[in-house]
């Protein structure tokens, strides 16, 4: 296995370019064609395997500028490694290995190459040195040994030292030697570099994502709020990709061709059995209820940003927010790439504190000759409607004529029955009330959701 392929198909896979095994197994071929020696050609090449859109060749390009593009300085000192004494001492004994071609040409601690040459040693040193498991800093000293162990360094060493005592012609090849040793180690130094960068990239982006998963939405700050929409929508596609309707076996519906083709193999191709499939067809309707008021408002809007997403597996929803009377901005969402139609919202209907029992009742009045048995309700709000109408009778009659009613308040349990919070009497209303204070919380709801839904 090339495990310097393997190593950037990781870096593609962290920078979430998905590449699956058999676009690995394509991107090995095209390798073992091309070779390393054509920097740009292996990009074009590897590119037609493994970015299947226009974003991904975009990403694929700088991925592959990062990885592969750590020694160009490099080819301009090609020259002044030349060797001083003549085209006779390139056949000298054990000096004349690599042809410079790339990483599958020559072997370790040749010489009589120029950078290519060179740079091929420096590469396969750092495959046998799995320079892929360097993550911190301090390591850079013990993978700095092994890539020079890698690479002869030690007998290499002693050849120079025998042959500056020797004659002019020796002397002058010692002095060759050196210039060539030398320019592997600002090679060495720049790949520990890039392998360094490459893992700080991956563990930092890993580490960010992490906190703004588990940590509430109100300790993060301005920074870390705008780098939310991408994990959002990252996530959302991984519920959708879980929760996808899925094709199964029927008796009757669209006739499975590939099934029955593959079956019919053992028939000389007459196809004696025949498969069929259908669609399994999501029923459940979900209605969403969002507090837009200052306290709750950020929430609402990643929630929004999550149903949006999750479109696919939710066809049937409609979305409606309040800070008084309960708005459907179901059409907004639908017409509006998710941020615009996020910002529209709050501009439109987001100023304004909580008033429940308005909400309420306004959001019954336009539910409810559409709520059935297969109807889902998810409210999202802190419950505390400044000492006004808590509006239970119309929270009763959304349980009541329900199959769901779920409450989700992104407060912490240990505040809800303090102040005006009204959450304990909308809890004897509600199938279920949950706490969704973090990124990790509103996604274990949405997929519990997702799984019980018909």
């Amino acid at each position: 296995m090339d495990s310097t392929l393997l190593q950037f198909i990781r870096h593609l896979r962290d920078h979430e370019l998905r590449v699956s095994t058999a676009e690995t197994l394509d991107a090995m071929q095209v390798v073992a064609c091309l070779g390393y020696g054509d920097r740009r050609l292996l990009r074009d090449g590897l590119a037609s395997a493994l970015a299947k859109s226009e974003d991904e060749q975009r990403r694929f390009r700088q991925c592959f500028a990062q990885f592969f593009d750590f020694s160009d300085d490099t080819q301009d000192d090609t020259a002044s490694a030349a060797d001083p004494v003549g085209d006779e001492s390139q056949g000298d004994e054990g000096l004349a290995a690599g042809d410079g071609e790339g990483e599958g040409q020559g072997g370790a601690g040749g010489g009589g190459q120029g950078s290519e040459g060179l740079r091929a040693d420096v590469m396969r040193a750092a495959d046998a040195a799995q320079l892929a498991s360097l993550q911190y800093p301090t390591q850079r000293g013990i993978y700095r040994r092994r890539l020079l162990d890698a690479l002869n360094d030690g007998e290499r060493r002693d050849s120079i030292a025998r042959l500056a005592e020797g004659s002019p012609e020796e002397r002058a090849r010692s002095r060759w030697l050196t210039a060539q040793r030398e320019q592997q180690l600002v090679m060495i130094a720049e790949l520990l570099d890039r392998q360094l960068l490459l893992s700080n990239q991956s563990s930092s982006r890993s580490l960010q994502e992490s906190l703004m998963r588990n940590s509430p939405l109100s300790a993060l700050d301005h920074y870390y709020r705008g780098r939310l929409p991408p994990l959002i929508r990252k996530l959302a596609k991984k519920l959708a990709a879980k929760h996808r309707p899925r094709l199964r076996s029927a008796k009757r519906g669209q006739p499975d061709i590939r099934r029955t083709l593959h079956r019919s193999v053992a028939y000389d191709g007459v196809p004696f059995k025949r498969y069929w499939r259908h669609r399994r067809r999501e029923k459940s309707d979900i209605y969403l209820l969002c507090d837009l008021s200052g306290s709750v408002g950020r929430w609402s809007q990643v929630l929004l940003l999550f149903v949006q997403a999750l479109a696919e597996v939710l066809p049937r929803s409609r979305c409606f927010v309040f800070c008084g009377e309960s708005i459907e901005v179901s059409d907004i969402l639908r017409e509006h790439p998710a941020d615009d139609a996020v910002a529209l919202i709050q501009q439109r209907h987001g100023l304004g504190s909580s008033d429940y029992g308005r909400a309420l009742r306004s959001f019954r009045a336009s539910v409810e000759g559409t709520l059935s048995r297969r109807s889902t309700v998810m409210i999202l709000g802190d419950g505390r409607g400044n000492g006004g109408d808590s509006g239970i009778d119309a929270l009763r009659y959304l349980y009541q004529h329900s199959r769901l009613l779920l409450w989700l308040n992104p407060e912490p349990v240990s505040r809800w029955y303090t102040g005006d919070s009204e959450i304990r009497r909308y809890q004897s209303a509600c199938h279920h009330v949950a706490e969704c204070g973090s990124l990790r919380q509103l996604e274990y709801l949405l997929d519990e959701l997702l799984t019980r839904l018909p």
